[in-house]
């Protein structure tokens, strides 16, 4: 394949980036795009003023009919303006149109010396390799021109090619990162869901430096995710889930876009939607639901799906406790908790206590353990670090706890901490087999003012759980106590 044959020769050349985008050619060029009519007077200007820049994205205009009628002629002749006026632009462009024919009639001679002409100064490569990838890039060019389902797997390419190192090489090539952004975003107006999400991909990794670079990502992984692009489905539901990149927490959106993936066999929504049911932070914990999610992302290979079944078979929840199958489980999600001295035994003891647990309430306990500052890109001021620990086995589950904060000014802040289950077991570890307290369970409390990272004391309103099964009062049972 292309792209692994080529790869180490991008990755051993290292070079300075030339391409700055945002400069006069290239916002001309994204304003004509946008449908600005009178950007084309400013590309032409900026052509007779022998910019070579502005010479090849005149030629990318009129090869591709970015709003204007397509003419080959005219982007047969910028692109050969530019060459000449700097060799460093527009000849292998211009080269590609007589060597295939596209056109104009085939001309080898001709586009032999537009090659001959392109500056091959600094790319460190040798005269046989070159022509070779420049004979298969543009060979998959032709290809994706003749057939618009070979265009996803061509800018695959490009972009591969284009971020992997060798960037003056590319820029050489007719197919800079801009370039490989500019021709990506034209043909996604076709709406295949692929090509636009891999636009939203390229604004995310930089091919074109802008100060608001999370808007033009987010407003093409929301298009792609329209059109049905499961993997833009999955960042929409994480990004409304977690409420990064400038987007409001909304679990209600994030369940939409995750299922809509899900249904669609997208392994990480798999993984994220059946996270939420069995955590039950955001949601109402649903084991069954879970288990099915789970289950059907480890037949994609999912380690992390492996783990949260061997858990649930460690547990007992939703499926009756099987230890064997556990360790069996938890190998195949490349866990140590399987291989721990003594997790059979442990495990078995651990379902014998829960099944002779008595209708005796745990005694919980929840008090503040620190402060980060920031979080989620500074989108908080901090985040309250919220501890509940049990006294003795037996799963707490659906934990909600309501509070007014109060801070030393005496202004208060109501919200509610939510909490993964615990309790369960006295293995002492986590998922991935590291130590952790199995009868204590953390969170955070998203805080977006200044005034409530300091000093603060707490008051509960209200605290539910669900315990052996059944939904508790915590606070009417005398269960849970608020340690300052």
């Amino acid at each position: 394949m292309l792209i692994n044959k080529w790869n180490w020769l991008f990755l051993v050349l290292s070079v300075s980036a030339l391409c700055q985008a945002a400069d006069d050619a290239e916002g001309y060029y994204h304003s004509l795009a946008d449908g600005e009519s009178k950007a084309l007077s400013g590309l032409q200007a900026l052509a007779k003023a022998k910019d070579p820049d502005a010479l090849t994205k005149l030629g990318f205009v009129y090869e591709y009919g970015v709003s204007v009628p397509a003419n080959i002629d005219k982007a047969l002749h910028f692109y050969e303006q530019a060459c000449y006026l700097d060799s460093r632009y527009g000849c292998y462009s211009a080269r590609y149109f007589y060597l295939y024919g596209q056109g104009v009639e085939q001309n080898t001679t001709r586009a032999q010396a537009l090659a001959d002409k392109a500056n091959k100064e600094d790319i460190h490569v040798d005269a046989t390799t070159l022509n070779e990838l420049v004979d298969e890039i543009y060979s998959a060019k032709a290809t994706a021109i003749k057939d618009p389902g070979q265009r996803f797997t061509f800018l695959q390419m490009v972009m591969s090619y284009a971020n992997t190192g060798n960037e003056l090489l590319m820029n050489r090539l007719g197919f800079s990162k801009s370039d490989a952004l500019n021709l990506a975003e034209f043909w996604a107006k076709d709406n295949d869901p692929d090509i636009t999400f891999l636009v939203g991909q390229l604004y995310d990794a930089g091919f074109v430096k802008l100060a608001n670079k999370n808007a033009f990502k987010m407003k093409w992984y929301r298009k792609a995710a329209e059109l049905g692009q499961p993997d833009a489905q999955n960042i929409l539901g994480r990004l409304y889930a977690t409420g990064e990149k400038g987007i409001k927490p909304d679990i209600q959106q994030a369940l939409k876009w995750y299922e809509r993936a899900a249904k669609q066999g997208n392994k990480d929504a798999l993984i994220n939607l059946g996270t939420l049911y069995y955590l039950g932070e955001q949601v109402d914990i649903d084991y069954a639901k879970a288990f099915q999610l789970f289950d059907t992302a480890k037949e994609q290979g999912s380690a992390v799906a492996w783990r949260y079944l061997a858990w649930m078979y460690t547990n007992g929840q939703y499926v009756q406790t099987d230890c064997k199958m556990a360790a069996d489980y938890f190998d195949q999600g490349q866990s140590r908790v399987g291989r721990i001295d003594g997790f059979l035994a442990t495990c078995e003891k651990d379902k014998l206590a829960r099944e002779k647990m008595s209708d005796e309430l745990p005694v919980l306990t929840l008090k503040q353990v620190g402060t980060f500052i920031g979080g989620k890109n500074d989108s908080y001021a901090c985040q309250l670090h919220l501890q509940v620990d049990t006294n003795h086995i037996g799963e707490v589950a659906n934990m909600r706890v309501g509070l007014n904060v109060k801070n030393r000014d005496g202004a208060v802040l109501t919200d509610t901490a939510s909490f993964a289950p615990f309790g369960m077991n006295t293995l002492n570890r986590n998922l991935e087999g590291y130590e952790h307290n199995s009868f204590s369970q953390s969170t955070l409390l998203h805080i977006e003012d200044n005034a409530f990272c300091g000093e603060l004391t707490f008051e509960m309103t209200h605290a539910t759980a669900k315990i052996k099964g059944k939904d508790v009062d915590l606070l009417k049972a005398g269960s849970l106590t608020l340690v300052q």
